[in-house]
């Protein structure tokens, strides 16, 4: 399922409410989030219980939320963490990865957690696998995430005339949830 959103650009405020169509009931869920970078936005979602994990020591944006980082490959963490999270997402990190290491992150996270989030940006774009934790090592595309709920900004980032997606997968009552709203708030918006 894809719904596709030609005429809106990015930023942090289209994204947060994107994730609040996509986690309206954040205050008694967990939360891990995975390439946190600073966690900009992932820390206003509410989540009673969150996990910011992150190969890179980085202070995050909001000073209080410190003390629940964890400097961590996120692949490793997961594949070895023995608890499970309500929500695991990946905001601009999959592709940090390899399109191997990529799919290992997408399995740990399937594993672990009962709603998976991902936002990435729209491929195909050149990649550089240089082992540097900032660089795109991988590209992505809706096709790369079978039976999720994909919702495409082909124009998120227009002035690199990239676009960006997020990639949803939960029960199927939830996903179906997802798309309606979403369908209800951009009504004109395209869906494959």
């Amino acid at each position: 399922m894809q719904i596709v959103i030609g005429n809106r650009h990015g930023s942090g405020a289209v994204w947060n409410y994107i994730m609040r169509i996509i986690c309206p009931d954040t205050h008694w869920q967990s939360m891990v989030d995975l390439g946190a970078h600073k966690a900009p936005y992932t820390s206003r979602l509410g989540f009673n219980k969150r996990t910011y994990v992150d190969i890179q020591e980085r202070p995050l944006d909001d000073p209080s939320e410190q003390k629940y980082f964890v400097k961590a490959d996120m692949v490793d963490y997961l594949e070895t963490y023995e608890h499970h999270f309500q929500v695991a997402i990946s905001s601009d990190s999959v592709e940090h990865l390899t399109k191997g290491k990529g799919l290992r992150l997408l399995n740990a996270m399937e594993r672990c957690s009962d709603k998976q989030i991902i936002f990435t940006p729209l491929g195909p774009f050149e990649t550089n696998d240089d082992g540097h934790p900032d660089s795109h090592a991988s590209s992505w595309t809706p096709d790369d995430f079978e039976d999720y709920l994909c919702i495409v900004f082909p124009n998120w980032h227009p002035e690199l005339n990239l676009g960006a997606f997020f990639a949803i997968n939960g029960s199927n009552e939830e996903k179906q949830r997802i798309y309606n709203d979403i369908k209800r708030i951009y009504g004109h918006a395209g869906e494959n």
